[in-house]
């Protein structure tokens, strides 16, 4: 007599089959577990909290966020604000230019020439390891309180990470596809244009985005040494004054610049990479 399957268990799902994607679990929170929302509201948080804090706070120097986006509406409308910013963009833009296109030259040579590699790899790591705020002093007492100084201070900083990722890119590369373009004689150019850029692609705009960050570092760095102009001048004015709003101002306006032009290349890494595989 078979046995019964009344008192049997019931039948668990079926198991996916090998080798199938797993699905992601619904999102029990409807829209606002939507990663646009949950974007949004991560953006707002540090500003919430910096509201509260600083209602709660009976410190004079304690300012919020209303605070400061009142201080940026009147810069703005004395003109201050955006002259100070004319003349940081000034300097920023020209040093990233003078910085990275050396770097990246620089950063393919040594990345494809064995040879090179191991002469000028040392001194380039040694000097990116160097804390290079201590060289700034020097640089402005050499060069004077001018543009120049700022811009080859602001190169300076640019230069190193922009090699770097780009040598370290080249290198991983995988040989087998340069020997395959050998074999079909490609010449050295065509190369370094169908094969090493486009494989070391993704480094090299890694690098343009730690040069970002540097690069702004090095725009306050310069313009603090300097107490002339721009943005690092009127932070140094407004907080030495403690009028706190207006010191934030230059601030929170660097801080948005450095994440527009970071989110800008992720967004250019992604449709320049196009035949990288996504996770």
């Amino acid at each position: 007599m078979s046995t019964s399957s009344a008192g049997a268990s019931p039948a668990s799902p079926a198991a996916p089959p090998a080798g199938a994607p797993l699905r992601r679990s619904r999102n029990r929170l409807g829209w606002l577990g939507s990663e646009p929302v949950l974007w949004v509201l991560g953006l707002l948080l540090v500003p919430v909290v910096w509201h509260l804090y600083s209602m709660v706070n009976d410190d004079k120097l304690i300012v919020g966020p209303l605070d400061v986006a009142r201080a940026f509406g009147d810069l703005t409308a004395s003109g201050e604000l955006f002259t100070a910013a004319q003349s940081s963009g000034t300097v920023l833009v020209t040093g990233l230019v003078a910085g990275a296109i050396p770097g990246l030259v620089v950063g393919i040579l040594v990345g494809r020439f064995r040879l090179l590699d191991l002469v000028v790899d040392p001194y380039i790591n040694a000097a990116f390891a160097t804390p290079l705020v201590a060289i700034v002093p020097i640089l402005i007492v050499a060069l004077g309180f001018g543009v120049q100084a700022k811009i080859v201070i602001v190169a300076m900083f640019v230069f190193f990470p922009v090699a770097i990722s780009t040598a370290t890119g080249v290198r991983e590369v995988p040989r087998d596809l340069v020997e395959l373009a050998r074999s079909f004689c490609a010449r050295e150019y065509t190369v370094w244009r169908d094969v090493l850029i486009p494989g070391a692609l993704p480094y090299i705009v890694t690098g343009f985005r730690l040069a970002i960050g540097r690069a702004l570092i090095a725009v306050v760095v310069a313009e603090f040494s300097t107490s002339v102009t721009g943005l690092g001048f009127m932070i140094l004015r407004y907080s030495r004054r403690f009028r706190m709003a207006e010191g934030l101002v230059p601030v929170v306006l660097l801080m948005i610049v450095g994440f527009v032009l970071f989110w800008a290349l992720k967004r250019v890494e992604k449709r320049l990479s196009v035949w990288r595989a996504t996770p």
